[in-house]
């Protein structure tokens, strides 16, 4: 197995880092993100699990840094162990960057098929968290 590491383009919400840290760092917040092709979304603040293309998927936050970072991982029996960092940056009061990264233990035949899936998955989200209301 080896490493696949994939970065999201840089998004801007215009919304304050602290506010939209504390909406990202409780799963029950995730509902207004779910494509829909996710399947069976059970959260609480500290995890998920649902399906996606058939496949169970369980998520824990591992990590919080306050209003700079949240780290999800995969869980143990997750078919490709993964990591998943949001990271905040903020650039002004009302200006905040977001970047999306995950590293995946993948083999290196599905490296190449899910390196682009990825990637357009995870900008996708990036424009999403831009135009979502954060209370």
């Amino acid at each position: 197995m080896g490493s696949l590491k994939v970065v999201s383009k840089i998004g801007k919400i215009q919304n304050a880092d602290e506010r939209i840290f504390q909406f990202l760092s409780d799963f029950r917040n995730f509902d207004r993100l779910i494509p829909p092709d996710v399947e069976g979304w059970e959260s609480d603040a500290n995890s998920c699990h649902f399906r996606l293309k058939g496949q169970a998927i369980e998520l824990h936050i591992v990590e919080r840094i306050p209003f700079k970072t949240i780290k999800i991982q995969s869980d143990d029996g997750s078919a490709f162990p993964f990591t998943f960092w949001i990271q905040l940056i903020s650039a002004s009061a009302y200006d905040t960057r977001v970047r999306l990264t995950i590293h995946a233990d993948v083999n290196m035949m599905m490296r190449v098929v899910m390196k682009k899936q990825l990637k357009k998955g995870l900008d996708q989200l990036v424009n999403q968290l831009a135009i979502i209301p954060y209370p």
